[in-house]
């Protein structure tokens, strides 16, 4: 009995232990690669996949107030020049330096020599006098005399500068931006201005822009171009706004101050977002969805030209070519993406 246990021991366990590694292994195999492949495939088939969709909006009926916020300062207004408006000497002199006067009151008088009359005859007769005539020269705005350039005997001009005026008032002004110059261009517009630190916000009278005083229907622009130095960008053009602060409100030169002009307020109008359109002034051109597919379902978009109205930044005013309910690209194609405040990436950008 010895000797065949010993051979069983000898030769039938290590065939047995060959024969359980190998089924080990080959399940082993099977979990790694079979199944797991399979697994694999199927998390494969189950992962969500994105689709990238034009973003649309409808043109809604809606309510813009065209209201243009400017950062400016107080600056006094300019002294006023006084002109004589008569030829001949200094006669009499009414006023000196830092005295108060008001508009239209005389501040120098100026004699002039008439001219002599002819001799009636061949006879002579006896000399006629000369003739003068005597004109006041007089303010032309009221304030302080700041500088008085005539003296007593002086032969004077017609044109001749010979005072000048300090008003003692003040203006509130401001640049304006491109953008901000076409809102407001040739529309009725009133201002408020708001003092930091100072009078609680008041009306602002004679609103110009550009150096052109406003009128009945609107301002003018007068846009300004700084030249750009070598190897920078030519800057966006600028012009300027100003209004005269009211004398019963106290504030003086140097002061900060945000001025809101408002050009137009309209209620009930088919509006659409600044970004569907190309254009800002009069006419535009937006991307219409064709069939009306919905927000999802853009399709090629067509272009439409479109009337432009008031703009207050971010919606503007659709007067013709477009009607409300009209689905339209919600960015204007080619448009440069945004960065995302939240998540720092790049988002949607224009078709």
């Amino acid at each position: 009995m010895g000797e065949p246990m010993a051979a069983v021991r000898r030769y039938v366990f290590p065939i047995l232990w060959l024969v359980v590694f190998a089924v080990i292994a080959a399940a082993l195999f099977k979990l790694a690669f079979i199944d797991g492949m399979r697994a694999d495939a199927a998390a494969v088939g189950e992962q969500p996949s994105a689709q990238l969709t034009t973003p649309l909006v409808p043109a809604a009926l809606g309510t813009v107030t065209n209201l243009v916020a400017v950062q400016g300062s107080v600056i006094s207004d300019p002294l006023v020049s006084v002109r004589s408006t008569a030829e001949g000497t200094v006669e009499f002199i009414y006023v000196e330096a830092g005295q108060n006067v008001l508009k239209g009151e005389p501040l120098f008088q100026v004699k002039t020599l008439l001219e002599l009359p002819e001799p009636v005859g061949d006879e002579p007769g006896p000399a006629a006098p000369p003739a003068y005539a005597y004109n006041d020269v007089v303010a032309t705005a009221a304030g302080t005399v700041a500088e008085l350039m005539v003296l007593p005997k002086q032969q004077l001009t017609v044109g001749a500068e010979a005072a000048s005026l300090d008003p003692g008032t003040y203006s509130v002004t401001g640049t304006l931006t491109s953008d901000q110059q076409f809102r407001i261009l040739d529309r009725t517009n009133t201002a408020r201005v708001s003092i930091n630190g100072g009078p609680a916000p008041f009306p602002c009278s004679n609103v110009s822009m550009g150096g052109t005083p406003a009128t009945d229907t609107g301002v003018n622009a007068q846009a300004q171009r700084v030249p750009a130095g070598p190897g920078q960008e030519q800057p966006e053009a600028a012009g300027s706004v100003r209004c005269t602060v009211p004398a019963d409100v106290p504030v003086f030169a140097g002061l900060g101050a945000t001025i809101e002009i408002t050009a137009g307020h309209a209620e009930n109008v088919v509006t659409v977002p600044t970004t569907a359109v190309r254009g800002s002034v009069q006419t535009g051109i937006v991307w219409v969805a064709p069939g009306e597919a919905g927000p999802d379902s853009a399709g090629d978009a067509v272009e439409r030209e479109v009337g432009l109205g008031l703009n207050d930044g971010s919606t503007v005013e659709i007067v013709s070519g477009l009607a409300e309910g009209e689905m339209v690209l919600q960015f204007v194609p080619g448009a440069a993406a945004d960065i995302d405040p939240m998540t720092g990436m790049p988002g949607v950008m224009g078709g």
